[in-house]
């Protein structure tokens, strides 16, 4: 099995720095110009399903992806950014002295997202697809490589998560995965 996570292309708030989270927010002029050029760096791979956050900016990456493919995608919750509560929409450099990142007020904590993503993650892996794309976020993106390394969440900061990145994780016969693609943002050169 070979899985793919992708991170939508950009958007208005990445530009301004704002926390997204759970908002709604579409791909700007250059995110879909990017979700194009990731359809583009994925149309030779044989893809049998994409999975997706529901969230457009992530939902509209992946049916860029899909143009190529014809394949099943499957919108989901579970691939969601972390909930930011009150601070979703506000600048990260006006916040960054009150926010709590483990647990922001009226969010969701770490340890939830993680659980949330790493069960998501679960149920993937326990198909018998071959070749998966999974679009999503800043952070589940994050999640995923935790899950696929199996490395503690502590050590997520150590990974680059750019717009439309890919990062491939490769499953070994005895089960393991490891990274083969990271942080692969070339196709926006």
């Amino acid at each position: 099995m070979k899985i793919f996570t992708v991170r939508h292309g950009q958007t208005s708030w990445n530009i301004e720095r704002r926390l997204q989270g759970h908002s709604d927010i579409p791909l700007d002029d250059t995110g879909i110009e990017q979700a194009q050029k990731i359809a583009k760096r994925l149309a030779d791979e044989k893809i049998d399903i994409i999975y997706t956050s529901d969230l457009l900016r992530a939902s509209k990456t992946a049916e860029a992806i899909n143009a190529f493919h014809n394949a099943q995608i499957v919108a989901t919750p579970k691939f969601r950014e972390s909930s930011f509560g009150i601070y979703e929409g506000r600048h990260i450099e006006e916040i960054a002295h009150e926010i709590d990142w483990s647990h922001p007020d009226g969010g969701e904590s770490t340890v939830e997202k993680f659980h949330r993503i790493h069960s998501f993650l679960d149920e993937i892996t326990a198909k018998s697809h071959e070749n998966v794309v999974i679009v999503g976020h800043y952070g589940s993106v994050l999640a995923a490589i935790c899950y696929f390394l199996k490395i503690e969440m502590a050590h997520r900061r150590s990974f680059e998560v750019g717009n439309t990145a890919i990062h491939c994780f490769e499953r070994d016969l005895n089960g393991n995965y490891k990274m083969i693609i990271e942080n692969d943002t070339s196709h926006l050169l």
